[in-house]
Order: C-alpha cells, then structure tokens, then sequence
C-alpha cells in the first residue's frame, strides 16, 4: 500500500513528465503547430471543415478539440461556429461499423461521408499506428483533403499519411494525449484570431 509521501511523489513527478514533454514539442513543433493552424485555416476560408477522429481517450480528445471549434474556445473571445467534427460521436455509426463492415473500416466509411475535397482531416494516435485511423487519412489523401497527425511515440506508420505531423516524444498514451489538447487548444486559439481578430 502506498505511502502519503510515495502518492504525493508520484503526482509531482507526473506533472513533472507533462511539463518536460510538453518543452520538448515546444522546441522541436512550434512551427509545425502554426503550419497545421494554417491549413486548417485554409480550409475554414474556402467553405471547408475539419473532421477529427482517433481511438478510446484520443476519441474524447477529437470531441474536445472539435467543440472548441464549434461552441467557443474563451468566453472572452466572440467568435462565429466553425466547422469541426469529431467522427467518433455516433454511437449508432461507431457500432454498425464494427458489426457491417469492420472496425479498421469505420471511421474511413465518416470520412467518406462528411469529406470533401479541400477540407482537412486530423487524426490522432498514440501509437500512430491504428488501423482505422490510417485507412481514413489514406482515403482523406486520396480525395483531396489535408492529412494532419498529432501522434506519440515513435510516429508509427502515419507520419508518412500526413501533411503535417508532430510525434509527442513519450511511449506512454498519459503525456501524449495532454500534449495533443495542449496542441489542439493553440490551433483552435491561433485560428480564430487570424480569422475573427478584431
């Protein structure tokens, strides 16, 4: 059973891990950020939309970003809706998938759906390896959208897929999936105040 002092160092070093990590993606992916900020912004300009997809915690990472696109990021800054869809939050499409056509088919059959040429599709990953999300960026490519990636690990396969992509430096899905909001939370701030700034 763990100590006091043993359950207050392993929080502290926790956060400590988040921080280092998140220096190093600051150093190495600054100006990957802004280049991904840029496309998406492309896109918004030319009628396009973001749809975002991923697995398990990197699923609710997509629902968040995306709805920090679609209600508001900051209550201080007042913005019209932007369109940004998470593909993962159709419980009825994310069951039938699986069952009709195979789970590594599913979120490539939302692409297929709600992608248009010119609209942007990000993907995230921990491993940068997941199946389903690999074939929906292969199918982005290949019907005109943009392939972003916010990945962990080594990068996995997907880095290859992607337009742009940054490999969070951490094996584990914890410091990786804070660095992804952390990121996607820049995007959606850089976005809306080259679009909407007063």
């Amino acid at each position: 059973m763990a100590t006091q002092q043993e359950k207050i160092n392993l929080a502290k070093n926790s956060l400590l891990q988040s921080c280092e990590v998140k220096k190093q993606v600051a150093e190495k992916d600054s100006e990957t950020i802004v280049r991904m900020a840029d496309i998406v912004i492309s896109a918004f300009r030319n009628k396009g939309k973001l749809l975002i997809a991923g697995n398990g915690g990197s699923a609710s990472d997509s629902q968040h970003i995306a709805t920090e696109f679609t209600i508001r990021y900051r209550g201080s800054f007042d913005r019209p809706a932007l369109p940004a869809i998470a593909l993962t939050t159709d419980t009825s499409a994310m069951t039938a998938g699986p069952n009709d056509i195979g789970f590594e088919n599913t979120i490539m059959r939302m692409t297929e759906a709600y992608g248009r040429e010119g609209d942007v599709f990000l993907g995230l990953s921990t491993s940068g390896n997941s199946e389903n999300i690999i074939r929906a960026m292969e199918y982005a490519r290949q019907h005109g959208m943009k392939v972003l990636g916010l990945l962990g690990g080594t990068g996995g396969k997907m880095p290859e897929l992607c337009d742009e992509s940054i490999i969070v430096p951490w094996n584990g899905s914890n410091h990786v999936q804070e660095s992804h909001i952390a990121i996607g939370h820049i995007i959606v701030q850089i976005v809306e105040e080259t679009l909407f700034a007063k």
